[in-house]
């Protein structure tokens, strides 16, 4: 198993066209089969990271980029939105992206943060089976606009707070799998009710949705 270094691209700067140009190789499986990735050129991609910070992996014997990871960080919640996980075709299958995820993990506990979500489409059998074998729970169910595929939300919770966070307590170990099906449940509904097949708001879903203003 070779030895793998994480940074994030604040202590370590990385040219956003090498970033781009890993997560669109190891993304070719996804476009492949028809799925949206929500990348295009270097510019628009260096915007876009702006906002997040964005973990790397390399080898730590050569240097090489091995692993991307972006994650939209919401001090006030506690929570993490992770996006474009791609690790580089020269280290697929060696847990690279497991291992890249777990330092992830333990940065962010030590800065307070509690949970990470991220979101895959049901195509995406790999990503599917990835994220449940890396601890995450299927929590939801949506269709987001200009996608033809449906796509599960997950989560994966890493720390608990009750007293700043009661909430918490639907996500502990032994009432997590109700919370999740129920969550679930809920948003496969509203989906299928409020929204079209390409993923915008039907008559019903632009009522709903002045309501809630």
């Amino acid at each position: 198993m070779r030895e793998i270094v994480v940074h994030t691209l604040r202590e370590k700067a990385v040219p956003v066209e090498e970033l781009n140009r890993l997560i669109w190789t190891s993304f070719e499986q996804w476009t492949s089969i028809g799925l949206y990735v929500p990348l295009s050129d270097d510019a628009h991609f260096a915007n876009y990271i702006k906002s997040r910070v964005v973990f790397i992996a390399e080898d730590a014997a050569t240097g090489e980029l091995l692993a991307v990871h972006t994650l939209k960080l919401n001090k006030r919640k506690g929570s993490v939105w992770g996006a474009n996980l791609a690790v580089s075709p020269t280290a697929k299958n060696e847990g690279i992206g497991t291992r890249l995820l777990q330092e992830e993990i333990v940065q962010l506990r030590q800065r307070g943060y509690r949970y990470i979500s991220e979101r895959t489409g049901f195509p995406a059998t790999w990503s599917v089976r990835w994220h449940l074998k890396n601890g995450y729970r299927i929590m939801g169910y949506g269709r987001a606009p200009k996608e033809n595929y449906p796509s599960y939300k997950f989560r994966k919770q890493f720390a608990y707070d009750l007293r700043h966070h009661p909430s918490d307590f639907f996500w502990l170990p032994y009432v997590a799998p109700v919370t999740a099906r129920l969550t679930y449940a809920f948003t496969f509904l509203a989906t299928r009710l409020c929204k079209k097949r390409n993923g915008e708001l039907n008559g019903l879903g632009r009522f709903a949705k002045r309501l809630r203003r």
